[in-house]
């Protein structure tokens, strides 16, 4: 009979398999990880008999720890936070669904102690979930630690419902895998995604720094990258080649993570990257993420994606299930609705924009063999005002391949967008001033569709001009009307400052009102009308039409306290842009592939050992070679 207690350890620099010392007990199916550089051996059998007992290897000596309280083979090990765990496995009579941890320490009274991976309210499952990520990483809500203890070893598509914070789920999913010992690569993400993701990986501490690898990184560093582990976000045509060309450590890549999963129904690269890796790597690790699930509207359409995307498990995350719903009633918000009123006019104006976007975008199909085509033009014309459509997306993305026309009606789409917000956001002096600038600009004027001169702009300016309070170009600022939203403001932040709150509820700190903007110039008109009062901002606002007026600025009324109002806008922010986030990666993983080439080859100087015998380091000989016949010595001594 083989005595399996024998353990082999592999000699890299020599390449060669060596005897090293034999483990106590014979054990077949046990789980093994390694802690501190000490290996570790947990349960498995020898025939029929199934082990408690586990080893650890400390120099050249096997050591037996604490017995476990239940016997188990072809379990999990798993070493993290200074805790040794035994993940289920059978007993020989049934599978086991418990996991026991304990304290890796000289301490002889450490003892194994039992947890329930199916008890949700248990202390020490609990304290498992918790020890997911490193000591700085997310405050996870319940329902996203049972997931990713439920999930984290297995394949898996996660469909979340919009608006419930996938990003939280795939940033804990990078912290996890930011080690040097793992290669995590992240697939399908832009800039705005890295520059996020790396930021937050940043703040959170992590091991070993994220890499941004695209077509600007040279072959050699990224060969250099690869081996330095951690995740890595990857453009799919650089990774497809590096595939092919064998530069990938395959056997060392942990997992791959698909962002925006549901654009693989649309595309075919990510989906033969996974192909590739699951071909070299058949027990590779998957993981993809989406939360447009509006986009999986059938069984076959679901089936297909998780055929591209080499998966087996589908984790659906809904509004509706119990946990998630128990879970954010905790924190449930209490919501008002304040519907205003606009006058007349402006909704002729309103309703006029509107009209025009509509047959901006119908012509703009019309023009395109792709638009005419469409299934969904009913669906995306309810949303046209407001958002983008998919042919406006595609055109764009081909400027320079698209006709005159196209280029003048997509112009012209953006251009009426940015005006109708200006009038549902800002007041009718910064619409009028827009609305000129593009009348009195020669560009738009030789360049725009026709609606600028057309009869319902002319209706256009004189609603606007009536809500300003200008008849027969004679202004008066009593007919001045100002934004609907400015008095709701008003009326919600006096009842508020009404409100009699004790002051044990905020201590030492006044409360506070938080006010969200769409924009930055909003945010400024909003800031100006909570430090001076809505009177004094309507005259500062007339006098931006030009029209005299002899009544006197009225005085600041403040709705709010004057040295307690504070503005936060990115531009105020001191925090890097998206390109220098990606510049500074970069800059500081080429300088750890370079350094780490060095080590390499001069370890290979030392060894004597290259690690592809295959690769010409240098050019010897190129082109055409003359090549001269060398005469032998009998025809010399013939012609002498």
């Amino acid at each position: 009979m083989l005595d399996i207690r024998k353990v082999e350890i592999f000699d890299r620099r020599a390449h060669k398999w060596r005897p090293g010392p034999s483990m106590l007990n014979v054990r077949s199916g046990a789980g093994v990880t390694v802690y501190d550089k000490k290996i570790i051996a947990v349960g498995g059998h020898k025939g029929a008999e199934i082990h408690r007992s586990a080893e650890i290897l400390i120099g050249d000596e096997w050591i037996e720890i604490a017995n476990m309280s239940i016997p188990r083979r072809n379990t999990a090990a798993a070493a993290l936070n200074g805790l040794l765990y035994a993940v289920g496995g059978d007993d020989g009579s049934s599978n086991l669904s418990t996991i026991e941890c304990i304290q890796l320490s000289e301490r002889s009274e450490s003892q194994w102690k039992i947890v329930d991976m199916e008890d949700e309210d248990a202390g020490e499952s609990s304290q498992l979930n918790e020890s997911f990520g490193n000591k700085d990483g997310l405050e996870l809500l319940e329902y996203e630690r049972a997931t990713l203890a439920k999930t984290l070893p297995a394949s898996v598509l996660f469909v979340v419902a919009s608006g419930l914070g996938l990003e939280r789920l795939f940033l804990e999913h990078l912290i996890l895998f930011s080690d040097r010992r793992l290669l995590a690569i992240v697939l399908n993400t832009n800039e705005h995604d890295e520059s996020y993701f790396v930021s937050k990986l940043k703040e959170h501490s992590v091991d070993c720094d994220p890499k941004v690898i695209n077509s600007d990184v040279s072959v050699k560093d990224r060969q250099s990258i690869y081996l330095e582990g951690g995740v890595q976000f990857c453009s799919s045509r650089v990774l497809l080649v590096d595939l092919l060309q064998n530069r990938i450590p395959t056997d060392r890549v942990a997992a791959i993570f698909v962002y925006r999963a549901h654009q693989t129904l649309n595309a075919f690269q990510d989906s033969f990257i996974l192909r590739l890796y699951r071909e070299k790597k058949p027990d590779g690790m998957v993981k993809a993420f989406t939360d447009v699930p509006n986009t999986l509207s059938s069984l076959g359409q679901l089936q297909r994606l998780v055929d591209r995307l080499y998966v087996r498990h589908v984790e659906l995350l809904p509004r509706f299930s119990n946990i998630i719903e128990t879970e954010l009633n905790k924190y449930q918000l209490k919501t008002a609705i304040f519907s205003v009123d606009v006058p007349t006019p402006l909704r002729r104006v309103h309703r006029t924009l509107i009209e025009f976007i509509k047959v901006c975008v119908r012509d703009l199909r019309t023009s395109s063999l792709a638009g005419k085509h469409a299934d969904d033009q009913l669906e995306e014309m309810v949303h046209v005002p407001w958002a983008s459509t998919l042919l406006e997306k595609r055109l764009r993305d081909r400027r320079g391949n698209i006709s005159e026309k196209q280029q003048r009606l997509l112009n012209d789409v953006a251009s009426l967008r940015e005006i109708l917000q200006l009038s549902e956001n800002m007041d009718v002096a910064t619409v009028l001033s827009r609305l000129q600038v593009l009348k009195n600009d020669r560009t738009v004027l030789e360049e725009h569709s026709g609606w600028l001169l057309s009869p319902s702009f002319n209706r256009i300016m004189e609603d606007l001009l009536t809500i300003a309070g200008v008849t027969n170009g004679k202004g008066d600022p009593k007919k001045f009307s100002v934004p609907a939203k400015w008095t709701v403001l008003t009326e919600v932040l006096r009842e508020i400052k009404n409100i009699q709150l004790e002051k044990k509820e905020y201590k030492n700190n006044n409360p506070s009102v938080l006010i969200i903007t769409s924009s930055e110039d909003l945010s400024r008109q909003v800031t100006d009308v909570v430090r001076y009062g809505m009177n004094k901002m309507k005259w500062m606002t007339w006098r931006q039409l030009g029209y005299k007026t002899n009544q006197e600025m009225p005085d600041d009324d403040p709705l709010w306290d004057p040295d307690t109002i504070s503005q936060l806008m990115r531009s105020s922010l001191d925090v890097e842009s998206k390109s220098e986030v990606i510049a500074n990666v970069q800059k500081s993983q080429k300088t750890t592939a370079r350094a780490a080439q060095k080590r390499r080859k001069h370890a290979e100087e030392m060894s004597g050992f290259s690690s592809d015998s295959r690769i010409q380091t240098s050019l010897i000989q190129f082109g055409i070679l003359q090549y001269k016949r060398r005469k032998s010595g009998n025809e010399v001594r013939e012609q002498t």
